[in-house]
Parts: C-alpha cells; structure tokens; sequence
C-alpha cells in the first residue's frame, strides 16, 4: 500500500473479499460496529431501506463480517472491537456473550479480558433502576495467542508514590506455596505499563458529523499499542474516519470502508484537512468550505442513527 490511505464505498464483506483476492492484508482491525436497533445502512441494502435487526439477532450478523476480518488480517494481528451491552426490556441482553462465544469457534482468540473506555463525561439519564453509563467495551480479538502488542508506547510517568515505595523493598510472593519475601524492584525508565482502564473524553467536537463518534484519543491507544510505524489499519465501518486520522497522526497507513458515500466523503475531507494542517478536526465553521452537509444527520429520518 503506497499511499497514506484508502477509502472504500461499498459492502464491506464484497471490498473485504476482494482486498483478500488481491493479497491486500491489513495488519489491525480497530472499529465500532452499529450498534442494535440503531443500525440503518449497514443492512446490506446500500439505500438504508431494510432498517435495523433486533438485538437477538445481532450476533450472526456480525460473525458474518468477522469471518471476513479473519481472512483479511495478517497473522499475529489484532482485532480491537468497540462495542456496549445492550438493556432489553430492563435487563442486560446477553448477546455479547453470544458473540464472543461464537467467534470462538470461527477461530478468534480472545486474548485480554475487556478494555474499559471510561468516558470523562457521559450523557445525563433519568433512569430509576442503573446507574449513569460512563463506560464502553474494547474487546482484543486476534487470530493468535501471541499477537503484536506494543506496550512501551503507551506507558505513563511513575506516580511520586510509587517512585517512594520502590525506594525500600517491597513485599512479593515468589512460590506457590504463598511465602512473601522483600525484594527491591528497579522501575522501568520508560514508565509504568499501561492499565486496562482508558480514560478519555467521549467526542464532543460539533464538527464530527455523526451520530456515534468515538473520540480519537480512544483510537489513537489502540493504535499505537497494537500497532508499528507503517502498519496498515483497517476500519470496516468508518464513519467519519476517526480511526484514520488517529492512524495518520501516528504514521500508520488507514483503510476505511463504509456503505454511505456522505461518511466518504466526510471521511476524505476530515483525512485531507489533517494532512494540510495536522488538525484532527476541521472546524466547524470551515465544514462548507469543503463542500461537506451541515444537515446531513440532522434531516428526520435520513440515515439517523447510522454510525
């Protein structure tokens, strides 16, 4: 792949398919499938008209485009999905259980236990019965028990505590049998390893022109844990290409692949404006400028909804 990206309009199952007969492999997956009842477009019917699929169906709608990742994804690559549980008639539906079941047997590993996207601040509720929802799943899907993780690039500054502490030995179990000695540990001077819990903003920027955005913090974690300088990053339902412009800043190469040409071409605007500037967002007074609908998502029932 020679140019810093590609766009693809279309089914992603048909362009997967045939990325695959060309031997165009990609060596991470990053994405936030639609998601339940609020799926319109990603049907397979290009003009929206089929709607959404309830949730007890979501499952095998899903495996079928992850039996397509598997095939596109070089080995020891990694899959990270983006994705919430879903409250059903006042419950948890167990379809992500369902989910993660199945893609077992299709031959993912699931190689973490879950990443917690933990939103800095959330949507106000007025549920009697839950607490407010301020966090989100990323499940680490790969083809192989061992894939490309590259920790050091996310490691974080040891905390003033923890520098203390490690001044004095510090108790650790070195036997099964549960005996405790006193050992001294020698920080690493890269930092602490990265924890499971990513702590980022939920997208707030007016000028990201869909409905489900996740923010490019998010991306840009997984990218670079997941991935080297270089790497070719797939995202199968693009959007607005959030995972592109994390890819780009971060000196990977994008392949985004959506069914709505307005998600296209707002993608390549957003990708374009980034290369010029190096600005992630273009601002919103500047959207016309690049010949981009204001009002797209906001005319009542055309493609709302469609992430």
């Amino acid at each position: 792949m020679k140019d810093k990206y590609k766009l693809y309009l279309g089914e992603t199952k048909e362009i997967i398919s045939k990325m695959v007969e060309k031997n165009e492999l990609v060596d991470m997956i990053f994405t936030s499938p639609p998601y339940y009842s609020f799926r319109k477009n990603y049907s397979g019917n290009g003009d929206g008209s089929v709607g959404s699929i309830h949730v007890d169906e979501y499952a095998d709608w899903l495996l079928e485009f992850t039996e397509k990742f598997l095939q596109v994804l070089k080995p020891n690559g990694s899959f990270f999905l983006n994705i919430n549980d879903k409250i059903e008639n006042g419950v948890v539906h167990p379809v992500l259980d369902e989910l993660k079941y199945k893609m077992s047997k299709q031959g993912w590993y699931l190689v973490a236990k879950p990443y917690i996207w933990f939103k800095k601040q959330s949507m106000p509720t007025n549920c009697k019965y839950r607490a407010i929802d301020r966090y989100e799943y990323v499940f680490h899907f790969s083809n192989s028990t061992k894939p490309k993780f590259r920790a050091t690039n996310c490691r974080t500054p040891h905390s003033e505590v923890t520098k203390r502490r490690m001044k004095r030995p510090v108790p650790t179990i070195n036997s099964r049998d549960g005996v405790y000695e006193h050992t001294k540990i020698k920080l690493n001077s890269d930092g602490a390893l990265p924890h499971n819990v990513v702590i980022t903003p939920a997208e707030s920027n007016p000028s990201v022109l869909h409905p489900a955005p996740f923010h490019v913090d998010l991306a840009e974690w997984f990218i670079k844990v997941g991935s080297d300088v270089n790497d070719i990053v797939l995202d199968p339902f693009a959007g607005s290409s959030t995972t592109g412009v994390a890819a780009i800043k971060n000196e990977r190469k994008y392949v985004g692949i959506d069914l709505v040409d307005f998600n296209i071409n707002f993608g390549e605007n957003r990708i374009k404006h980034l290369l010029k500037t190096g600005d992630c967002y273009i601002p919103k007074n500047k959207l016309t400028t690049y010949g981009i609908d204001v009002n797209y998502y906001k005319v009542k029932g055309k493609n709302i909804n469609n992430p």
